[in-house]
């Protein structure tokens, strides 16, 4: 397992709202304790980035997408298109990635982005024609740090398959337990963001890999 000794934040210390909606869909929200030393600025060019961008840290190069998570993170890959340039919107990425590193809640996917603008990043998963999930992060700056809001909706908001999808499906596909170490992954992978983001944003003009030698800044 990669570890590149930082701590990273528990549950207890976000707000979170888990609800169902009258027609079966899951929607999972959380806000985040305040992310410190980041910006929105940064987290709107991570999210541009993260899925082709790499670290080379203390001489090892690695994905970024396996820094922001060590442990859950396994993959990222752009699909068709343009693979260096920032994500925008209806561009597509696959990722591999395991909540809890527990093999029983792992997620093999292919996304396609709906927006990343200043201060909003989201993608959705699709399956035969029909939005099964959505994922949004929201963001804004404070005095003392960026300010996170994430919401996930888990199920078919219309179409021919919807009762059966959200009602029979959804219940054992994304159980509470799951539910749980999902939303324990998105608060890790949110705190995360002040161990690295900031200085690998300062070295951003060099490129699809940036150079973070620790071991020089410490001494």
């Amino acid at each position: 397992m990669r570890d590149f000794g930082w701590a990273l934040r528990g549950l207890e210390e976000a707000e979170t709202v888990f609800t169902q909606t009258h027609d079966g869909r899951l929607v999972m929200e959380l806000s985040h304790p305040v992310v410190p030393g980041v910006t929105a600025e940064m987290v709107a060019w991570w999210f541009g980035v993260y899925a082709h961008l790499k670290l080379k840290i203390d001489g090892e190069t690695h994905l970024a997408f396996l820094v922001w998570h060590p442990r859950d993170h396994a993959y990222i890959e752009r699909v068709g298109g343009e693979t260096k340039a920032p994500l925008k919107a209806g561009d597509r990425i696959a990722f591999q990635e395991a909540y809890g590193r527990n093999t029983r809640y792992s997620t093999d996917e292919t996304l396609q982005v709906l927006r990343r603008t200043p201060r909003n990043y989201a993608i959705r998963s699709v399956r035969l024609g029909l939005t099964v999930a959505q994922l949004e992060h929201s963001f804004q700056d404070t005095d003392s740090g960026v300010q996170v809001m994430t919401r996930l909706c888990i199920g078919v908001p219309n179409g021919w398959a919807k009762t059966l999808i959200n009602q029979v499906f959804i219940p054992v596909l994304f159980d509470e337990k799951k539910t749980e170490a999902w939303m324990q992954h998105n608060v890790e992978e949110i705190s995360a963001w002040a161990h690295f983001l900031p200085d690998i944003y300062a070295r951003r003009d060099q490129g699809e890999v940036i150079v973070w030698d620790r071991a020089v800044e410490e001494s």
